[in-house]
């Protein structure tokens, strides 16, 4: 990730940078020799974690977070995350805020050594090489900096490090002569699921054994905002932050914590702005950020709440990608740490990505690009990985998905009725919960139909969720993941 930047900024990846960049958005290919006798995933020695950074060092790889350096060691994206995981000879490349899923939280900087990690997980990674000097005023480091830069050695002041909310970190298959204690046990991934009924909303908790907790009515909990219409929610770290539309057009935010209390819905149109005939809300956590994009007056807007709780102003995406019409729906996903939207308009679907400066991408065409399954009536997408997966629910109310992998290109649509079961739908929301895709449908008998999508590619049947408690008519519902 790129250093000095705001998380908003630096958390999607720049496409539109790529033809400017000084190398191809494709991947580079070297004929550099492969570092070490390691694995991928596997056992590594210090020795071989410094001599993989210093490869990138000799061969000058220029910092991109869109272009992918491929040689004998591997495929990586060049970035600085990209560089630790090179480094570490990770399967795929991460990102600052899930390097700490594969290493140790250290106790201090001073039981740093070669090979380990100093994390900011919001802004910027660095590898650790040594000390200076024998009282750790100083750090040596290889990083990939910025765009403009390359892969470079360094030092970082330790009054810097501490300054400014960098850890240190050890990977946890690095070869030590002393183990490391165990990593505390994680915490289960469980989705959360809303759906609006009777003008309220409503949430409930998918358990790790696949069980549904009784619904409970939000506005109970989090206050009565009157005639619910739209629904959103997102995960963040394991807090289930929730967005709805009110009785009066307003757009509220609560969040559910983790031990299930839940503060208050706010208004957040004083700080965000205030959109008029919000038809549709979409919202996901990139990091510590919520993004949030609405459907209003037929158009897309965006806007995030920051990690320190503070909201940008919504800004109108057609602005920068162009018009594409009166948009009926639409849906955000974190992509490997990156922002990407899709929209219905005149019933074909729309994406485009928002780059590392805050500027949109020119909406591309999905069905150009995965085939065209007849007029769009909803969609939904999330991210798995690098890759884009979205379902659409088409005006018949037949369900496709098809996925935008990390290279940029598409799978084509496939129907889902062959694979999860048959029935109609006008609604679909989608999450990543503990690396499986999760959806779920409202169906044109008003049921509320779940399936899951495993880590290789096999769909489980959809199966009815249980709406004991569930008032009125569901026209609206929001999937999420969170941890804990």
């Amino acid at each position: 990730m790129p250093f000095g930047q705001s998380k908003i900024v630096r958390t999607a990846v720049a496409t539109s940078l790529a033809a400017a960049a000084a190398v191809s958005a494709l991947s580079v290919t070297t004929t550099a020799q492969a570092v070490g006798t390691s694995s991928v995933g596997g056992d590594i020695s210090r020795d071989e974690i410094i001599a993989r950074a210093q490869n990138w060092v000799d061969q000058a790889v220029p910092y991109s977070q869109t272009s992918w350096h491929s040689d004998s060691n591997g495929s990586y994206r060049q970035d600085c995350s990209g560089l630790v995981s090179m480094a570490w000879h990770l399967g795929s490349s991460r990102v600052t805020s899930t390097l700490d899923d594969v290493s140790t939280l250290l106790g201090s900087l001073d039981d740093l050594r070669p090979g380990d990690m100093i994390d900011n997980i919001t802004t910027h990674v660095v590898l650790f090489t040594g000390w200076t000097d024998g009282s750790h005023t100083t750090a040596n480091i290889i990083e990939e900096p910025k765009p403009g830069l390359t892969a470079r050695r360094n030092t970082y002041s330790r009054s810097y490090l501490l300054n400014n909310g960098y850890k240190p970190y050890r990977y946890d298959r690095t070869i030590d002569s002393v183990p490391l204690p165990p990593k505390p046990a994680v915490a289960p991934w469980r989705a959360q699921l809303l759906v609006n009924g009777g003008g309220d909303v409503f949430h409930t908790t998918r358990l790790s054994d696949g069980n549904w907790t009784a619904f409970g009515n939000v506005e109970s909990q989090a206050g009565d905002i009157g005639g619910v219409q739209s629904i959103a929610d997102a995960g963040i770290d394991g807090n289930t932050h929730v967005l709805a539309v009110g009785g009066d057009g307003g757009l509220y935010h609560a969040v559910r914590h983790s031990d299930g209390s839940w503060d208050r819905f706010a208004n957040v149109g004083s700080e965000a702005g205030t959109l008029t005939n919000i038809s549709k809300i979409s919202a996901v956590s990139i990091g510590g950020d919520l993004h949030v994009v609405a459907v209003a007056d037929g158009k897309v807007f965006h806007t995030a709440r920051l990690a320190n709780g503070t909201w940008m102003r919504f800004a109108d995406i057609s602005g920068q990608a162009g018009a594409i019409g009166t948009v009926t729906s639409a849906s955000a996903a974190n992509v490997n740490g990156q922002l990407q939207v899709v929209a219905v308009s005149g019933g074909r679907v729309s994406h485009t990505i928002r780059d590392v400066s805050g500027a949109w991408s020119a909406w591309g065409d999905v069905y150009g690009a995965a085939g065209d399954i007849g007029s769009a009536q909803d969609v939904a997408i999330a991210g798995t990985g690098g890759d884009m997966q979205i379902i659409v629910v088409t005006g018949n109310g037949q369900q496709y998905h098809a996925a935008r992998y990390a290279s940029g290109s598409w799978q084509q649509f496939n129907a889902l009725a062959p694979v999860i079961g048959s029935f109609t739908a006008n609604r679909v929301s989608v999450a990543t919960v503990d690396g499986e895709l999760q959806a779920a449908f409202i169906t044109n008998d008003d049921r509320i139909m779940h399936t899951i999508r495993d880590g290789s590619g096999s769909w489980d049947p959809a199966a009815a969720v249980n709406l004991s408690g569930v008032s009125g008519n569901h026209y609206a519902v929001s999937i999420t993941g969170t941890a804990g």
